[in-house]
C-alpha cells in the first residue's frame, strides 16, 4: 500500500462530516469512490462506523466503495464486532457459550438494544442491505502492520497480535465464522481455544475492575464500574490514576493490583501506533510522539467533538501539525 496514509478516527454515522473532511484532505469523488489524485494516497478507516449517528447507511456504503476500489482499507472497530454478535444465535454452528442468556451471542436487553436503533433505523425497509452490511463486516481486519505502522481499533497488544498471527487470522473471512465468532465472545473459556482475550484487546483495550464502590459517569450519563487503562505506559509503579484513560474523569491514587503492574505496555521505541476508540475531547493532539488516538467524539452528546485524521507519511517520529479536522455538524 501507499507509504502516505490518511489514518481516519471514528465516525459513527456522520456521513456529512466524513465526506467533507475527505474533501479537506484531498480526495475527490471517481467512479463511485473517494479517491486522492494519482491513488498518491491511500485512507485507513479505524473502525466504528456504525451507531450513534442518522447517516450509518451512507457512512458504512462510502467506506466500502473506498474499500472495493482499493483507496482505503478499513478495519474492525468493537462496534461493528458488537453487532455481529448481537444478530448472530448462540450455538449456531454447535458452539453455544454457557455463560451467555437468551439466544443470541450479546443479550438482548434494553441497553443493548439501543445501541443499535440507529443502525436499524439507517436500514428501514432495506434487510437485504443490512445482511450485506454484516457480511462487509465479517471481511474488516482486526489490525494492520507494516514496517513503518502500527495500526487497530483501540490497543495493539503485540502477544495478542502474536496470537492472531500464529493462527493465520487476520478477519472473520479467515475461517468458520459460525466458530470464530464464538470464540471471539468465549469470555469464560468455555472452550480450549477461545480467542476472546487478543479480540477484546484489539477492539475495545485493557480494562480494570474499580475498587469496591469506586464509581464514575462515563461523557454519555452512564455509571462505569470498569476503567479503560493507558496501554502505551510502563504500569510497573502506576497507581490508578495515573494508568486510567477516561477522558474527563480523575480516579483517586489509589493502588492496583499486582496483575495490572505487570502488564506489558507499548514502548516509546515501537514504531508509530494510530487508533481511535477512547473519545477524546477538545483539538487533536499527540498523546507520544508514537502514539496517535484519532477518536475525538464527532458523535458526542453535546456535539462539540471532530472527526479527525492523521496524514502520515512514514515519519516514525509524528508531528502535531499533521491532524486534520473538521467540527461536528458540518454541513456539507
Amino acid at each position: 500500500m501507499n507509504s502516505s496514509i490518511d489514518f481516519i478516527g471514528d465516525i459513527h454515522g456522520h456521513y456529512d462530516e466524513l465526506v467533507v473532511l475527505l474533501k479537506k484532505l484531498g480526495y475527490q469523488e471517481q467512479g463511485g469512490a473517494y479517491r486522492f489524485p494519482g491513488n498518491a494516497r491511500t485512507v485507513v478507516f479505524l473502525g466504528d462506523y456504525i451507531d450513534r449517528g442518522s447517516q450509518v447507511r451512507e457512512t458504512v456504503n462510502l467506506v466500502r466503495a473506498m474499500r472495493d476500489a482499493g483507496s482505503a482499507v478499513a478495519l474492525m472497530g468493537n462496534h461493528e464486532f458488537n453487532a455481529l454478535s448481537f444478530w448472530h444465535e448462540n450455538g449456531a454452528g454447535g458452539r453455544p457459550l454457557k455463560s451467555i442468556r437468551g439466544g443470541y451471542l450479546r443479550e438482548h436487553t434494553f441497553n443493548k438494544v439501543a445501541i443499535h436503533v440507529k443502525t436499524v433505523e439507517s436500514y428501514r425497509g432495506r434487510k437485504d442491505e443490512f445482511a450485506e452490511m454484516l457480511d462487509f463486516f465479517k471481511t474488516l481486519p482486526f489490525y494492520l502492520e507494516t514496517e513503518t505502522f502500527r495500526a487497530q481499533h483501540a490497543c495493539f497488544d503485540l502477544h495478542g497480535v502474536q496470537v492472531l498471527k500464529d493462527l493465520n487470522l487476520r478477519a472473520f473471512t479467515d475461517g468458520n465464522f459460525d466458530e470464530l465468532i464464538a470464540r471471539a465472545n468465549d469470555q469464560y473459556n468455555e472452550y480450549d481455544d477461545s480467542l476472546y482475550e487478543p479480540l477484546s484487546l484489539l477492539l475495545k483495550g485493557p480494562e480494570l475492575d474499580l475498587p469496591d464502590g469506586l464509581t464514575f459517569r462515563d461523557a454519555e450519563g452512564v455509571l462505569r464500574k470498569r476503567t479503560r487503562l493507558r496501554w502505551w505506559i510502563d504500569p510497573k509503579n502506576a497507581n490508578l490514576q495515573e494508568l486510567s484513560f477516561q477522558p474527563g474523569v480523575e480516579l483517586p491514587l489509589v493502588e492496583v493490583p499486582q496483575e495490572i503492574h505487570e502488564l506489558d505496555f507499548y514502548g516509546e521505541n515501537e514504531r508509530p501506533v494510530f487508533f481511535g476508540h477512547y473519545w477524546l475531547t477538545g483539538f487533536p493532539e499527540l498523546i507520544r510522539d508514537n502514539v496517535c488516538c484519532l477518536d475525538y467524539s464527532v458523535a458526542g452528546y453535546r456535539g462539540d467533538g471532530r472527526l479527525v485524521a492523521y496524514r502520515f507519511d512514514g515519519e516514525q517520529k509524528l508531528d502535531n501539525q499533521k491532524f486534520v479536522s473538521v467540527a461536528a455538524g458540518t454541513a456539507l
